[in-house]
């Protein structure tokens, strides 16, 4: 269950990011002006592309987890490497890839997508984090 919760704030989280960010700074500046970029996608779709990014960065931090460490600091770790593994071959592959595509664009969208995975890592870590494990022999609190 409270996998479930965390996937949930973090994927509300992010969504919200996502609609300020990319939906209205970085349109205006340049999706705006690509002929590439395409206008028609339905919002739904990108919120559930959201979601579905939060679930596999919670999968993968359930399987990796341990190496970056419990809570916040490891959650933010996490999301900080999986962030520069994801996003920084990802958009210099667009930019090579895609008419249109403006260089700095690459830039912004890595810097942007390895603090966007450093937010779903800080909220996953600090929600998922593991209770203390309790002895059968310990009165109740």
């Amino acid at each position: 269950m409270k996998n479930l919760i965390a996937i949930l704030v973090a994927g509300i989280v992010v969504t919200a990011l996502d609609y300020f960010v990319q939906g209205n700074l970085l349109t205006a500046a340049y999706y705006s002006k690509m002929e590439s970029y395409r206008h028609d996608t339905a919002v739904s779709s990108l919120i559930i592309a959201d979601f579905v990014a939060v679930a596999v960065f919670a999968w993968v931090f359930c399987k990796v987890g341990s190496v970056f460490g419990e809570g916040l600091k490891g959650g933010t770790c996490a999301g900080f490497t999986l962030g520069v593994l994801v996003n920084f071959p990802a958009w210099h592959f667009v930019f090579l890839t895609t008419k249109g595509y403006p260089y700095a664009l690459s830039w912004i969208n890595t810097g942007y997508g390895i603090v966007w995975y450093m937010v779903i890592g800080a909220i996953i870590g600090a929600l998922m984090k593991k209770s203390a494990p309790t002895s059968l022999t310990s009165p109740p609190h």
